[in-house]
């Protein structure tokens, strides 16, 4: 199982949690600062040691590598763009379901004087802490996934709802009536993951297409991925696609169609650069790209601008971006 996505288990118990799950892949960034439009409210006065001191924020991503390593280097990159704003801290765990882990980090943020969280959290295990970090004055922001029972200062996440429904449009165009096309669910009432496959399945009613579900979940892992995969094709020979909630299933299918030399058309989500890398070379045909470069960008953003009394987004939507051949040579070197 990817370290990321590990996380999604105790998520699934939750089955109230929104979230984003994504595999290991490149760890550079991009340099361009993005940018949002203020549009909230600030929720509180600031303090007087951030309205005359650098800013203390403390970044908690679940693990490193790949994704979270494009998230630590988007708050890197606000703090090198406002340095005399913020004294940036980063930590995190070495796995996505270490709750202890990550509580631990919560209370030590705390005791060194944070005065603003950005998280990606692992699920409700960290809920009482997060709510007590706040009745320390601490401002939370999520980035990546929220949690229910923790209202946040501000979310900088993909809007999933919107990013479904673009990978189902953009599927129902290369398929037709009389195809099927089976789903690789990630973890089954995880809002988030839900969504992916929600828009899928809207997009292809009335189309005469097949519509058919994994039996099993596959926690965003590469391995699972390829077993359900293989099930898939046991149970449907003329199987014409897989769509998966997340790239790493679907980069495990494409194992599966080589060694059947089966002509599966293989459709993710996240915008791994391995899987880029695989639609270069005609292995996979798409995927939905999510920016955790920006997510960590402006979640530090909003904490600052609320910690100075400034106006700011509450609810930041990143954007997804559809990767296909025409455009994946963009997106194989490292995550946005």
């Amino acid at each position: 199982m990817s370290t990321r996505l590990k996380a999604f288990v105790v998520l699934g118990a939750a089955a109230m949690l929104i979230t984003a799950c994504s595999s290991g892949g490149g760890t550079a960034a991009p340099s361009a600062a993005p940018s949002a439009a203020p549009s909230a409210a600030p929720s509180a006065a600031p303090s007087a040691s951030a309205a005359n001191e650098k800013i203390k924020v403390t970044l908690l991503t679940k693990a490193t590598g790949g994704f979270w390593d494009a998230m630590i280097a988007g708050a890197k990159q606000y703090e090198t763009d406002h340095p005399n704003d913020i004294e940036l801290t980063t930590n995190a765990c070495k796995t996505n379901d270490d709750t202890p882990c990550q509580i631990a980090e919560i209370q030590d943020a705390v005791t060194k004087g944070a005065q603003a969280i950005v998280i990606s959290p692992m699920g409700v295990g960290v809920t009482d802490a997060l709510n007590e970090a706040q009745q320390a004055g601490v401002r939370i922001v999520f980035v990546d996934n929220t949690i229910p029972g923790v209202v946040p200062t501000a979310v900088a996440a993909t809007n999933n709802v919107k990013g479904g429904l673009a990978a189902g449009a953009y599927i129902k165009t290369q398929l037709k009536s009389g195809d099927t096309i089976g789903l690789l669910e990630a973890v089954r009432g995880v809002p988030n993951l839900d969504q992916r496959i929600d828009g899928v399945k809207k997009a292809l009613e009335g189309t005469g297409v097949k519509v058919v579900i994994g039996a099993e979940q596959t926690l965003c892992d590469t391995k699972t991925g390829a077993t359900v995969t293989q099930d898939l094709l046991t149970k449907y020979p003329d199987l014409t696609a897989v769509y998966s909630a997340c790239d790493s299933p679907a980069i495990g299918a494409v194992s599966v169609a080589e060694s059947k030399q089966h002509p599966l058309k293989i459709f993710g989500y996240d915008g791994d650069p391995e899987m880029a890398k695989l639609i270069l070379a005609g292995k996979t045909t798409a995927t939905m790209a999510q920016s955790p470069f920006k997510m960590t960008y402006l979640g530090t953003q909003a904490a600052v601008k609320s910690l100075k009394g400034q106006k700011y987004v509450k609810k930041i939507d990143t954007g997804v971006t559809l990767v296909t051949k025409a455009n994946a040579a963009k997106f194989t070197k490292a995550w946005q």
